[in-house]
């Protein structure tokens, strides 16, 4: 490029002339380069962009979120300009800044968490015993040893030997044979008087519990505390059946009987107002095995009509206080609610704190998978289900459970709420399945001490067939199981005596 003013011969691509140090010509236009300014529609999605996060902090998201997303189409034109009429990087620069924190207010939308749950169940929501039966937790945790760990049970007076004679003794009752446990009885028949002799600090502590109407349960929502009596609680039911079936095999009929009626007792008032989940299901199963100890009773032959009578009038069906599940998924409910608080806190304005757990949104999903099976096992219309999204968001239906997976959606905005509430998660149709098995066995019980009473039956069945079925030739009365298949591992059933019971092939 030539000079004219001073004459000197400078490269085509060359800025200044190297001799006089002057701005040279630009050939396209024939004047000096304007100096690169940055695109005004990118000073715009800045402002926007800093809006849309004072706006999601200080006012409502609905609104951050438009000017977000108003700026960032913005700057994905401004960027195509200025790509297109190469400009210099400074607006490259800011674009991509902007570009940047746009993203950080998408992000702080996807912070955003659910509402907090109105009227939200409380330790009073469940049911417990008067507040002046409130002492009998405490004699009902001193059924428990210091250390569960340890091969003898102090705590209800047994030795390490007696331990290992009571769990040899309850393998007689494991195939529920009528014929065969007479005579295992009588050949153990010294074993558990002495094991029955031993557990007298533990019966006694039992026998105190016959005086009061109602148990209290005051077990606090602590996922950690496992302090109940489960095993010690389950031996003395254990010890207590092979008493009463050898006491009846004995000709002791009424105090067996009367043992039973009182063990019976003790432990429906237990499970009206258990709180814990397990503990439920440890009392359903002390239950089914006091209906097969009363069904042992009926079919001895030498059991007098008086003594069925009594039992009659205990062994009434199971009622829908006993099989309701209300205090248990309450009580996991809050034991739930809970451990999150314990690692996460509640959100402020709305917004989680660590945005994989949204705290109320987890807790609203976990609520109406409680609800749900509340009203499934009471038999009731199910209630309204909470919203587990923000307002912003489309309510996209979110069911919980083993046959309810998450949708991937929910997923993507909870990952470890999904993650944590599928952990914790009841397998809640097993427990439904064990529930009812214990009110099928109820019936047929009553089917049982009817026909040895010489009255009349109905075999209507409740659940899994339309009747309950007699089997003569098998000595049976059950029930096929989920199956619905007769002849199944899974057929509910008790063993009958044909002949005790007036039954003709």
């Amino acid at each position: 490029m030539h000079r004219p003013r001073c004459g000197t011969e400078n490269p085509d691509d060359a800025q200044k002339c190297r001799s006089c140090n002057c701005t040279l010509a630009n050939p396209e236009n024939g004047r000096p380069k304007p100096k690169a300014k940055t695109s005004k529609s990118i000073v715009g999605a800045v402002l926007l962009a800093s809006l849309s996060l004072i706006l999601s902090i200080f006012v409502k998201p609905t609104l951050a979120f438009l000017a977000a997303a108003f700026g960032l189409v913005i700057i994905v034109i401004s960027i195509i300009q200025t790509v297109k009429r190469k400009k210099k990087l400074t607006a490259r620069r800011i674009a991509l800044g902007s570009f940047i924190l746009l993203e950080m207010i998408l992000l702080t939308y996807w912070r955003i968490d659910a509402a907090p749950i109105p009227n939200d169940y409380t330790i009073k929501d469940i049911r417990s015993a008067a507040q002046q039966y409130n002492h009998t937790y405490s004699l009902l945790k001193s059924l428990a040893d210091k250390d569960e760990n340890l091969p003898d049970a102090p705590a209800i007076g047994l030795s390490e030997d007696d331990v290992k004679n009571l769990d040899n003794i309850s393998k007689i009752f494991k195939e529920n044979n009528p014929e065969t446990i007479p005579r295992q009885l009588f050949e153990n028949e010294d074993i558990i008087l002495l094991t029955w002799q031993h557990a007298k600090k533990g019966r006694d502590i039992f026998n105190q519990f016959d005086k009061y109407p109602e148990i209290a349960d005051l077990s606090e929502p602590d996922f950690w505390d496992m302090s109940f009596p489960i095993k010690n609680f389950r031996r003395l039911v254990f010890l207590h059946r092979a008493y009463i079936c050898l006491q009846s095999c004995k000709g002791n009929h009424k105090d067996a009987v009367d043992e039973l009626i009182r063990m019976d007792s003790i432990i429906k008032k237990m499970n009206l107002n258990v709180r814990d989940m397990i503990i439920k299901l440890v009392c359903i199963a002390c239950l089914r095995i006091n209906i097969e100890t009363a069904n042992f009773i009926i079919n001895n032959p030498q059991t007098p009509h008086e003594s069925v009578s009594l039992l009659e009038k205990h062994f009434t069906p199971i009622s829908d206080e006993h099989s309701s599940l209300r205090n248990q998924l309450i009580f996991q409910y809050l034991t739930f609610r809970n451990i999150l608080i314990k690692f996460n806190r509640e959100p402020r304005f709305r917004y989680s704190y660590f945005p994989p757990m949204k705290f109320n949104s987890t807790l609203r999903l976990y609520r109406n998978f409680c609800d749900r099976w509340i009203s499934i096992t009471e038999n009731k219309t199910p209630i309204k289900e909470l919203r587990v999204w923000p307002t912003l968001y489309v309510n996209f239906p979110v069911k919980m459970g083993l046959q309810n997976k998450l949708p991937l959606c929910y997923k993507i905005y909870n990952p470890f709420g999904s993650c944590y509430a599928h952990i914790l998660t009841l397998n809640i149709e097993k427990i439904v399945e064990i529930n009812t098995r214990l009110q099928i066995q109820s019936d047929l019980l009553q089917i049982v001490i009817k026909k040895r009473l010489g009255k009349d039956v109905d075999l209507k069945a409740r659940a899994y067939s339309d009747q309950y079925i007699i089997d003569i030739e098998n000595k049976i009365i059950f029930s096929p199981g989920p199956d619905s298949e007769a002849g199944t591992k899974d057929d509910i059933k008790l063993p009958i005596n044909p002949e005790v019971l007036g039954l003709e092939k």
